[in-house]
């Protein structure tokens, strides 16, 4: 009888211990588990990729944010796009620029090209609009993205230009779906023009200078040729392509 029991106690003592002996693994393998867990992610956050499009972390976490150059990138593409063209880029362009853009901004563009009749006057000054981007300012750190960015446009009617005109518009950026149209996966919302009037710089005033001088002097040549005394300056060639009305 007492053989009975002694063998009771030890298969109760061996079933506790095996219990314990697997509990303590438990316990092992999650608290492995989550160092390890940590490490990795603690080196991927110190571990940066350098590509043509700018670094970043090699654990990218979530993947779901979108990096300042990526957004600055589709600002300046769209300004790029719809404000600078000439009567043979202009669909072309407009037709990259819209998809950029919500629906509502996009028409209210596209309506004030042809209140301006920006084609038509292309087509009948042979002109070209190019555009400058001066600067981009992003706040990266609520939601939506906000922004401002400031151009000049200059017109060029064969070898004469005109006087840059500055272009300030407020924005918010929104995340869409990538596509073809759009890759950046950011979309321009809130579209609007503000006020922008920086001075001329010196070099702009000399080049304009200059070009006049020149244009008044192949004029005069013009006119003793076919002589035809030249008295008064000749006028200046009208800029063919206003901007959005604001």
């Amino acid at each position: 009888m007492n053989s009975v029991q002694d063998l009771n106690k030890t298969f109760i003592t061996m079933r506790t211990m095996a219990l314990s002996a697997l509990a303590l693994l438990g316990v092992v393998t999650v608290a492995s588990g989550a160092l390890l867990y940590r490490a990795y992610e603690s080196t991927g956050q110190r571990v940066y990729v350098v590509s043509d499009t700018g670094s970043f972390s090699a654990q990218m976490g979530r993947g779901t944010g979108h990096t300042s150059f990526e957004a600055r990138n589709l600002v300046r593409t769209f300004l790029l796009t719809m404000f600078g063209h000439d009567q043979y880029s202009f669909k072309h362009n407009l037709d990259a620029g819209l998809p950029l853009i919500e629906e509502r901004g996009g028409r209210f563009l596209f309506e004030s090209f042809q209140r301006g009749q920006v084609l038509q006057n292309y087509i009948r000054y042979g002109a070209r609009q190019a555009v400058t981007v001066d600067s981009i300012h992003l706040d990266m750190n609520h939601r939506p993205i906000t922004g401002r960015a400031y151009i000049k446009q200059t017109v060029f009617i064969g070898d004469q230009q005109s006087q840059s005109k500055p272009l300030g518009a407020k924005f918010a950026l929104v995340e869409t779906d990538r596509s073809d149209a759009n890759p950046f996966g950011l979309l321009i919302t809130d579209f609007d023009f503000i006020a922008y009037n920086p001075p001329v710089t010196q070099q702009e005033k000399d080049q304009l200078r200059d070009q006049e001088q020149a244009r008044q002097r192949k004029l005069r040549e013009e006119a003793e040729a076919a002589g035809v005394p030249l008295t008064q300056p000749a006028p200046t060639t009208p800029a063919p392509a206003a901007q959005p009305a604001q």
